[in-house]
């Protein structure tokens, strides 16, 4: 069945250790992901990327919790496997240890994870895991979803799979030559792993995955439609009336779809990620082009040493310190 050539810019195992939520999607291009950090402790972010022959595994770990939205690069679909300690929501269902999320290309989700969450993705070109279940005679019963769907499968299999895929990222880390110069040693865990994947496949209770969680998915979509419209207001900070207003609820369902999302209030959440918008403009700009002041005045914070603190707790240094990094 091979046949299938993996791009060249995953041909090598990758090890990337990650402390600024705001330049998580530097270091890969098959995920665009933008990335809140959601609560005060340090932030840490690691990825480890393995070439297999036709397809990638990415492993990912954080300390922290965090919001990412997460789009799958066009050439790819997506098998993530959770680890024994994830737990949050992608688009408002509820994420447990060892779930498995499945995505087709192009696909794009809202993910809140924990302190602790860990997964294992393999990513595939659409024909290879479309072949895989028409000839496992699979396809009719797991058919890949149009878009995101989170999977249920036995758990003692599920857990075989996650570490097998932990076992494979391990070996990369330790001796990432095994997978950069050998393309059997690639094939080999390739083969491996898919077959483990579409045991667990097979053990999904699609019954339990059609139980969609109603209330969950309508709290995301009202978190959604506030992150949109807070960041087309080119930088002025919206009422909490007109949040209630553009999600259409009350005040009280507006408190409450961001704290069972987010675990904190609606504005507290904008501030931060208006915060966060605020550090993208710093590191992309000049100490030339721009000042802190203006920058601080573009996303909405008009009290300069209100905003100097806040984003010293939440990124560790000073808004001037990022902008000096790029003198022009």
């Amino acid at each position: 069945m091979p046949g299938h050539a993996l791009p060249q810019e995953f041909r090598e195992v990758s090890i990337v250790q990650i402390t600024d939520p705001t330049a998580v999607s530097d270091s890969i291009e098959v995920l665009n992901q933008d990335v809140i950090h959601l609560d005060t402790a340090g932030f840490e972010v690691k990825r480890v990327t393995v070439p297999l022959a036709e397809c990638c595994l990415i492993y990912q770990w954080t300390n922290a919790a965090l919001r990412t939205q997460t789009r799958v690069h066009d050439d790819f679909d997506a098998c993530t496997i959770l680890g024994p300690q994830a737990s949050g929501s992608i688009d408002g269902v509820e994420l447990s240890p060892y779930g498995m999320i499945v995505a087709r290309t192009g696909a794009q989700r809202e993910i809140v994870v924990n302190s602790g969450y860990e997964s294992v993705a393999l990513l595939a070109p659409p024909k290879v895991l479309q072949e895989h279940l028409t000839l496992r005679r699979l396809k009719v019963d797991f058919e890949l979803p149009e878009n995101v769907e989170v999977w249920h499968a036995d758990k003692d299999v599920a857990r075989n799979l996650f570490e097998l895929g932990t076992r494979i990222v391990e070996t990369a880390e330790k001796t990432p030559g095994t997978f950069n110069e050998n393309h059997w040693a690639r094939y080999g865990a390739q083969v491996e792993y898919m077959d483990s994947l579409f045991t667990t496949i097979e053990s999904c209770d699609l019954s339990e995955t059609a139980e969609s969680d109603k209330k969950g998915k309508s709290y995301s979509k009202i978190v959604r439609k506030c992150e949109s419209y807070t960041l087309n207001l080119d930088g002025r900070r919206p009422y909490l009336s007109e949040l209630c207003e553009t999600a259409n609820v009350s005040e009280r369902t507006l408190q409450y779809a961001f704290h069972d999302m987010m675990g904190m209030s609606p504005l507290t959440y904008l501030h931060r990620l208006r915060l966060h918008r605020a550090r993208d403009e710093l590191r992309g700009a000049t100490s030339d082009s721009t000042t802190v002041t203006d920058v601080a005045m573009n996303w909405g914070f008009w009290h300069l040493g209100e905003f100097s603190r806040a984003y010293r707790n939440c990124f560790d240094e000073v808004p001037s310190s990022t902008l000096r990094r790029n003198p022009g």
